[in-house]
């Protein structure tokens, strides 16, 4: 079993499948980055305004607005989390430069400023891009990740 990295993005989707199945792959991924379950680690998970944006309007859409809310709370209280901010026109720089899927752009930006070690998603077609294209982050799904951490 590897090192965790000390740096870690997760993508939107990790945090959603997390709360919707408490057996989950991304479920024991979060057990993992818990604050008070590796105290002796400092593991730090990057968010940014896209992302939390991201989590509440997927949480909305699938449960409601408390939902998400109540999820993003628990995010911030569970998690070592690092807040980023990353500028609209280098999200459009990004998407226009068709590296990374569009909608995927604020997320990989919001990686990459803050020097992710590690790069988690469901997202076969981000994934596929990042490491093909960037090879900028260990990538991986999320099944992948669970397995190796």
């Amino acid at each position: 079993m590897a090192s965790l990295p000390e740096s870690i993005f997760l993508d939107t989707n990790i945090f959603i499948f997390a709360a919707l199945d408490p057996d989950s792959d991304e479920n024991k991924i979060l057990s993992v980055l818990q604050k008070d379950r590796n105290p002796q680690q400092n593991i730090r998970v990057v968010f940014s305004q896209e992302l939390i944006d991201q989590i509440l309007r997927v949480g909305k859409r699938l449960q409601n607005k408390d939902w998400a809310s109540d999820l993003l709370a628990r995010l911030w209280e569970q998690l070592q989390v690092d807040f980023i901010f990353v500028d609209d026109k280098d999200i459009q720089a990004i998407a226009d430069a068709g590296i990374i899927p569009r909608e995927d752009a604020g997320v990989y930006l919001t990686a990459k400023q803050e020097k992710a070690e590690c790069f988690v998603s469901r997202n076969y077609k981000l994934i596929r891009a990042l490491v093909e294209q960037t090879e900028e982050f260990d990538s991986n799904m999320s099944k992948v990740w669970e397995r190796r951490f």
